[in-house]
C-alpha cells in the first residue's frame, strides 16, 4: 500500500516526461500478417487459465509469440510504472480495473474503439465499460468482473424458518436484513448473525445503497462527509452494537470466511470469487448466494480486471488480435467458469456453464448487471487504494467506539482531500 502511494507521488513526473517518447514510438507500428511477432504481456499474479488460453492463441497464430511476465499484485503497480518511466512499457497489461484510468489519463494506452464493431461494443456490460471508456475512446477490454456478495448457510436458515429474498426486486431492506440475521442467530444459538471480513470494500455496497459515495460526482474532492454517507456508517455500526457481527473479523484478528465454512456464521458478506473455495471446502452443510439488501437503490461493489495495450507497441495488429481472442464469447465464458467469476459480455454470460454453482452465479450476475454507474465510477480509479486505507482506519475507529460516525466522516474527508487527492 505504501509502495503504491509512493509510486503515485514520485513516478508521476517521470511518467509525464516519457509520454512524448511513448507517443512517438506508437507511430512505429507494424502489420503482423505472416511476420514473426513477439509480444510482452504482463499479468498480476499467477493465472493458469489465462496462460493456457494464451498458449492456445499461439498455437492458432504460429507467427505470434507471447511472453507472459508475472508480477505479484503487491509489487505490480510500482514495477509497471518503473517500466513506463524507463520507456520499457510492455505491449499488453492485465490490470485491476482501478489502474486503467490512470494510464489512460496519461495518454499511454491504445484506443481500441476503431477495432471494435458496434455489436462488440454493445455486448460489453455498461457497468464494466466505466473503467475503460472515455467518450468515444476505449482504452481496454474488460476481461472479467466480480462483486461483493452475500452467502448464507441454508441449514441454519431452514432451522430458523427464515426465507431468503426471491428476487432482486424483492430483496430485504436494511431493517429486514438485520432482523433476519438476528433471528437466525438466536434460533441456532450462535455468537453472530452476519459478518464481513476486514476489507473495507465489503462496506461499500451499503454506502452506495444509500446513495452515498466516497468522492463527489466529478471526483475532485471527498464526498463521504454527507448525510447519506454518515447514515450508512451509522447503520453499519449497529451490526456490532447489536452483537450481530464480529468486531474481530472486521479489524482482522478473526477470519469470517473460516467461521462461515465451520458453520458458525449464518451469513457472510465477502468477495464473490470465494464461491469456488466455499464449494470445495464446505462439506457439512449446504450454502448458497442470495441478494444483498437494498435501501435507496440496489448496489454492490465490483472488481475484476481489464486487458489494456500501450500505444507505443510496435505490433498493434497482433495486440488487438490477442485482446479480442481472450475476450471472445467462447474464451471469456471458459475462463469465467473455471475461475468462478463473471463475464463482462452479455453473450458470454449466456454461454457460460458454471456447473454446480450455476444457480448461485445467476444471483450474483443479476446483482452485477444492476449496479448504478455512480457506484462503479467511485472506485474505478487509482485513488481507490489511497482512500481505501483512510476508510479502513476510520471505520475501525467507529466500530471500536473510538469515534462517532460524524467524527470519522469528517476525518475521512480531510485525509482524502489532503493526502489522497492532494487538495
Amino acid at each position: 500500500m505504501n509502495k503504491f502511494k509512493m509510486s503515485l507521488f514520485l513516478v508521476f513526473v517521470l511518467l509525464s516526461a516519457v509520454i512524448v517518447s511513448a507517443c512517438s514510438n506508437g507511430e512505429e507500428t507494424t502489420k503482423s500478417g505472416d511476420e514473426e511477432v513477439e509480444l510482452r504481456f504482463i499479468v498480476n499474479n499467477d493465472i493458469p487459465e489465462l496462460v493456457e488460453q494464451v498458449e492456445q492463441f499461439e498455437a492458432e497464430n504460429e507467427n505470434i509469440k507471447v511472453n507472459i511476465e508475472t508480477i505479484p499484485l503487491d509489487q505490480f503497480f510500482e514495477k509497471v510504472e518503473t517500466m513506463i518511466a524507463g520507456n520499457r512499457a510492455p505491449d499488453l497489461l492485465y490490470t485491476p480495473v482501478l489502474a486503467t484510468k490512470r494510464y489512460a489519463n496519461l495518454d499511454l494506452l491504445l484506443d481500441l474503439a476503431p477495432n471494435l464493431s458496434e455489436d462488440e461494443k454493445k455486448d460489453f456490460l455498461p457497468s464494466t465499460m466505466v473503467s475503460v471508456q472515455n467518450g468515444e475512446k476505449i482504452y481496454g477490454l474488460p476481461h472479467f468482473t466480480d462483486e461483493i456478495s452475500l452467502f448464507y448457510n441454508k441449514d441454519l436458515f431452514e432451522k430458523a424458518g427464515v426465507e431468503v429474498p426471491p428476487s432482486l426486486d424483492n430483496t430485504w431492506n436494511w431493517e429486514e436484513f438485520l432482523n433476519a440475521a438476528e433471528k437466525v442467530k438466536e434460533a441456532n444459538g450462535l455468537k453472530y448473525g452476519v459478518s464481513t471480513g476486514n476489507d473495507v470494500s465489503q462496506f461499500l455496497p451499503f454506502l452506495y445503497q444509500n446513495n452515498g459515495s466516497v468522492l463527489n460526482q466529478d471526483q475532485t474532492a471527498a464526498g463521504i462527509n454527507t448525510p447519506a454517507s454518515i447514515e450508512a456508517i451509522e447503520w453499519f455500526k449497529t451490526w456490532f452494537d447489536r452483537g450481530l457481527a464480529s468486531k474481530e473479523a472486521f479489524i482482522g484478528s478473526e477470519k469470517a470466511d473460516e467461521l462461515f465454512k465451520q458453520g458458525k456464521l449464518p451469513m457472510i458478506i465477502t468477495f464473490s470469487g470465494l464461491i469456488n473455495t466455499f464449494n470445495n471446502d464446505i462439506k457439512d452443510f449446504e450454502f448458497g448466494a442470495t441478494y444483498l439488501p437494498k435501501q435507496e437503490v440496489t448496489a454492490t461493489k465490483l472488481g475484476g480486471s481489464n486487458i489494456v495495450a500501450f500505444k507505443n507497441t510496435k505490433h498493434s495488429e497482433a495486440v488487438v488480435k490477442l485482446m479480442k481472442y481472450l475476450t471472445s464469447t467462447e474464451k471469456m465464458s471458459e475462463f469465467s467458469a473455471a475461475r468462478g467469476v463473471i463475464p463482462t459480455r452479455a453473450s458470454a454470460q449466456e454461454a457460460v456453464d458454471y456447473g454446480s454453482i450455476a444457480e448461485d452465479m445467476k444471483i450474483i450476475i443479476d446483482e452485477v448487471n444492476n449496479v448504478p454507474t455512480f457506484a462503479v465510477a467511485d472506485f474505478s480509479i487509482p485513488e481507490y487504494l489511497g482512500y481505501k486505507a483512510v476508510l479502513t482506519s476510520e471505520l475501525q475507529s467507529v466500530i471500536l467506539g473510538e469515534k462517532s460516525p460524524e467524527e470519522a466522516a469528517k476525518e475521512m474527508e480531510r485525509q482524502i482531500n489532503t493526502s489522497v487527492l492532494k487538495k
